[in-house]
């Protein structure tokens, strides 16, 4: 069932509905973020919406969240400082890294201070000519990054890259993450006014060169700076609380009404390739190579790669979602008929399937809170906030509420190849109440 009230705020801050403090997600005034040292790298929602939703949502000690699309962690992170139990899911290896590395107490800090101390490069690294770093990076500059991450690992042996991540304690994920800045730091002559594509060098010629003195000491004062800032965040007592899986939204393995609350943001329907947004980070953590990185990069929602057939489409997406799929197939523009509907197609399967499950792990009268963002394809407007509630509702939830929040400052306006299509966007981020 819809909701008697539909809420659109501009300016106003906040809203009280069912007892849910709903505030603006958008990453307003950084200022009050303690954790800046942390990439963002998933649109996600800020540190003071997740505190205000968890605080009012009348949860005990025994209580679960879940964000089946954790992302960097900060629906886990608060979860953690509230002192609730959580559960964090994201498919990308990279992700499960920074999420457990924000999670870090007084007593990682210090055990990261006591290696960073006694921090002593690798004397020698296996290196061959097909190591994803190679892409920007000459054969020196490699040596030098992978003699650092040998360190961080200490003895581990890396059969597979989930074995790597699932090995490291906090310390080393906090280690890890100061190399993920030191290298994109290096990078930055590659990485355009959209962030989340990142260039590869034409010729060998424009590969980095890195001078092991320099990068070291660059190292040393990224992850300094991480422990000065993690040290000043007071939560000595949450160590275990969080649970972070490398998996898919659309297979949580959970088993059913498990969790009392949901929290999360799904990757929006605007074509971001989170496999390109992080493929620094998997080259360095991908055991098995650019192989193994196309491959996350493909499973990934929201991918920018497409199957070869487009996904049975059923009444089970809804409505608007297949409203919208049609007008793309029978757009005029070139390939909307072929790649892009394919591309939409297997966007919204990931989506259905994930709601189901979503539904299927939630505690009944409990609830699931989802940020989503609506978007365009030429002068198609993909509805996602409704196209995220029919789903629901077929899944067995209920909409409680709806507050639209408008973003000016969007993707959709920066693409002046729309412009032929539609004169501007009005871009929404909504915050979606769900109770099953």
């Amino acid at each position: 069932m819809y909701p008697r009230t539909w809420i659109l705020f501009e300016d106003r801050a906040f809203i009280e509905v069912c007892t849910l403090l709903v505030t603006n997600p958008k990453r307003v005034n950084k200022s009050d973020e303690i954790n800046l040292y942390w990439n963002n790298y998933y649109a996600g929602y800020s540190p003071t919406f997740t505190n205000k939703i968890i605080t009012s949502s009348d949860l005990n000690e025994s209580s679960i969240i879940l964000d089946p699309w954790n992302g960097s962690g900060t629906a886990t992170f608060a979860a953690s400082i509230s002192g609730f139990h959580s559960i964090g899911i994201d498919l990308n290896p990279v992700m499960k890294i920074i999420a457990k590395a924000k999670q870090a107490t007084i007593s990682d800090v210090e055990i990261t201070i006591e290696r960073l101390e006694s921090f002593k490069l690798a004397e020698e690294v296996a290196t061959n000519i097909h190591d994803p770093l190679n892409i920007w990076f000459d054969n020196e500059g490699v040596i030098v990054l992978r003699k650092i991450e040998r360190t961080i690992l200490g003895n581990i042996k890396c059969k597979s890259t989930i074995y790597k991540v699932n090995s490291l304690d906090v310390s080393q994920c906090l280690m890890y993450t100061a190399l993920f800045n030191s290298v994109r730091e290096y990078l930055k002559p590659f990485i355009s006014s959209n962030p989340t594509w990142i260039r590869k060098p034409g010729s060998d010629v424009e590969k980095i060169s890195i001078n092991m003195e320099s990068f070291e000491s660059k190292y040393r004062s990224f992850l300094q700076h991480m422990v000065e800032k993690a040290s000043l965040v007071e939560h000595t007592c949450f160590s275990g609380l969080s649970e972070l899986v490398i998996g898919s939204s659309s297979k949580i393995p959970f088993r059913d009404e498990y969790v009392d609350l949901v929290l999360t943001s799904p990757p929006y329907c605007t074509r971001i390739d989170y496999g390109v947004a992080t493929l620094p980070e998997l080259a360095i953590v991908a055991v098995e190579g650019r192989g193994e990185i196309d491959s996350i990069r493909r499973r990934l929602m929201g991918t920018t790669t497409v199957p070869k057939s487009a996904n049975i489409i059923t009444e089970e997406y809804g409505p608007e979602c297949l409203t919208f799929l049609d007008l793309v197939k029978t757009h005029q523009s070139k390939a909307s008929r072929t790649y892009y509907y394919k591309n939409f197609c297997q966007y919204f399967l990931d989506l259905k399937e994930s709601v189901g499950e979503i539904s299927r792990v939630l505690k009944r009268k409990c609830r699931a809170v989802c940020v989503v963002q609506n978007s365009f394809y030429k002068d198609i407007h993909c509805d996602l906030s409704r196209i995220l509630t029919e789903m629901a509702i077929l899944s067995g939830l209920n909409l409680v509420d709806k507050a639209d929040f408008e973003v000016k400052k969007n993707m959709a306006n920066v693409n002046t190849r729309s412009r032929p299509y539609r004169a501007a966007n009005i871009v929404f981020e909504t915050v979606l109440t769900l109770e099953k």
